[in-house]
C-alpha cells in the first residue's frame, strides 16, 4: 500500500511537471501538435456539452482501434435504450475517425490528465458510468470518478505479456488503479489470469470477450458489397496482401518479391502501408521500380480499366480499404511486428487466410493465439518469408486448414458486445432485457 501511495504521488508530480512542456515537445511531433491544437478551448466545449450527456454513459476510446472496439458496445447500448452516450478520444487519429463514424451524442478529445480538470468534468457530466476500452486508463480520471461515486468499468480489456504494467516496480501502482474499478471485462482467459494472478487485482475480472472481433466481422460482411475485393479477386491467380506495413516490414519482403513474382506468373501483391501518405506511396513505387517489379498506385489502377495486365504490385494509397482487400487475399502478412508490435491480425483472420507476421507479437493476444493454432507464422528473415509464402501457395489443403482455424478464432468472440454491456449494466445496478 505504501508503494502504491508513493507511485500515485510520483505520477501526479510527473503530470504537473510534464504537461507544461508539451507545447515545446509538439514542435518536434506533428501528431502531438495536432492533439494539442484539437484541445484548444476543450474544457469550454466539454462543459457546454453537459446538458447533452448528463447522467449518461461515458466511454473513453483512445484511438482508432479502441474506438472500433467501442462501436459494437455503443450500438448495443442504443438498442437497449441506454443513453445519452459520450465518447472521448486521446489521439488525433481516433478523434478524426470518430468524427467520420459517430456513434455517440458527443465525441471530443479527453482533457490531459489534470486532477482539477477531471473533477470539473465529472461534476458537469455526472455520468452513471465511466467506461475505458482496452488500455487507456488515465489515473487521475479514475481517482476523480471514484471520489465522485461514479462506477468505473474496463471493457475488452487486455494485459499483454509484454505490458509495462506487469513490471515489478509498476505492479503496486496498477494493482491499486485497477482495484478502483467496479468491473473489469477482458478479452481472454489469459488476460484474466494476468490481471488476477500476476498483477494481483482484487476487483471482479470477467472474461466478456473482445468486441473488436465483432466489429471486424461486421466490416468483413459489409465489404462483400465493395467492388474492390471483387476486382482484386479477378486480378491474377493468387494474391499476397502485405497489410499495415512499415519500412522494416517491406525490408523483409523486397529481397524476395522479384524472385517470387518471377517464378509464379499468376502471383500478385497488394502492399498497404500503415500510413499511405503521398511521399510514402511514391517511395514504395520507386522501390518496386528499382527491383524491376511493375507497380501502380491503387487509385490509378482502379480508375483505369485499361491498365496493362503486367502490373504485379499495387500500392494502396488510401485508408479504410484493408478489411475489404483481405477478402481477396490468398495469404496475408501483417506489419508492425518489426517495430512497436504487430497490428491487428483479426481482419485477415476473418477472411480465413493464413497469416504471417514478424517477431514482435507479445502486444496482441490474438496473434499469439494464431501462432499456437498454426494459423499464424512468425517470419524473421526474407528467406523464411519466401519459404512460408511458397508453402501457402503450393498446399491448398494446409492453407484452408490454417484459414479455418483463423476464422474460428474470430467467430469465437461473437456475442462479446452483449456480454460486455451486461457486465457494464451489472456494475451500475441496471438490467435490460
Amino acid at each position: 500500500m505504501r508503494r502504491a501511495s508513493a507511485a500515485w504521488a510520483a505520477y501526479r508530480t510527473a503530470m504537473r511537471l510534464a504537461l507544461p512542456l508539451l507545447p515545446a515537445a509538439a514542435t518536434l511531433s506533428p501528431k502531438l501538435a495536432r492533439g494539442l491544437a484539437g484541445r484548444r478551448e476543450l474544457m469550454t466545449r466539454l462543459l457546454a456539452a453537459a446538458p447533452l450527456v448528463r447522467g449518461g454513459v461515458w466511454l473513453h476510446a483512445t484511438s482508432v482501434g479502441e474506438y472500433e472496439q467501442a462501436r459494437p458496445i455503443l450500438r448495443r447500448l442504443r438498442e437497449l435504450g441506454v443513453g445519452p452516450l459520450a465518447v472521448t478520444h486521446f489521439s488525433p487519429s481516433g478523434r478524426e475517425y470518430a468524427a467520420a463514424h459517430p456513434e455517440a451524442d458527443v465525441h471530443d478529445y479527453l482533457p490531459l490528465d489534470r486532477s482539477a480538470d477531471m473533477r470539473d468534468l465529472l461534476d458537469a457530466w455526472r455520468p452513471r458510468a465511466l467506461v475505458f476500452v482496452k488500455y487507456d486508463c488515465w489515473p487521475n480520471l479514475v481517482a476523480a470518478a471514484g471520489a465522485a461515486g461514479v462506477p468505473v468499468v474496463l471493457l475488452s480489456g487486455a494485459l499483454p505479456p509484454g505490458s509495462l504494467r506487469r513490471h515489478p516496480l509498476l505492479r503496486p501502482f496498477y494493482r491499486d488503479l485497477f482495484d478502483r474499478f467496479a468491473r473489469i471485462g477482458v478479452g481472454s482467459p489469459a488476460d484474466r489470469d494476468r490481471f488476477v494472478t500476476e498483477l494481483g487485482v482484487r476487483a471482479p475480472v470477467i472474461v466478456s470477450g473482445d468486441t473488436r472481433a465483432e466489429q471486424v466481422l461486421l466490416r468483413y460482411d459489409a465489404a462483400a458489397a465493395d467492388a474492390l475485393p471483387t476486382r482484386l479477386a479477378a486480378w491474377g491467380e493468387q494474391r499476397l496482401v502485405l497489410g499495415s506495413t512499415w519500412p522494416p516490414d517491406e525490408a523483409l519482403w523486397w529481397p524476395v518479391l522479384p524472385e517470387l513474382l518471377g517464378e509464379r506468373p499468376g502471383l500478385r501483391v497488394v502492399l498497404v502501408p500503415h500510413e499511405p501518405s503521398p511521399a510514402r506511396v511514391a517511395d514504395l513505387l520507386a522501390a518496386a521500380a528499382r527491383r524491376g517489379v511493375a507497380a501502380a498506385a491503387l487509385s490509378g489502377w482502379v480508375g483505369e480499366p485499361g491498365t496493362p495486365h503486367d502490373v504485379r504490385l499495387l500500392v494502396v494509397d488510401r485508408v479504410g480499404a484493408l478489411a475489404g482487400i483481405y477478402r481477396a487475399a490468398t495469404a496475408a502478412y501483417v506489419g508492425g511486428s518489426f517495430t512497436t508490435g504487430v497490428h491487428s491480425t483479426l481482419e485477415p483472420a476473418a477472411a480465413a487466410v493464413p497469416i504471417g507476421f514478424g517477431p514482435r507479437i507479445a502486444n496482441a493476444e490474438e496473434a499469439l493465439a494464431l501462432a499456437t493454432l498454426g494459423a499464424g507464422t512468425i517470419l524473421r528473415d526474407a528467406c523464411g518469408a519466401a519459404a512460408w509464402l511458397r508453402r501457402q501457395l503450393d498446399d491448398p489443403d494446409a492453407r484452408r486448414r490454417a484459414g479455418a482455424a483463423a476464422r474460428g478464432l474470430v467467430e469465437a468472440q461473437r456475442g462479446a458486445a452483449a456480454r460486455s454491456v451486461d457486465l457494464l449494466l451489472a456494475a451500475v445496478g441496471e438490467r435490460h432485457s
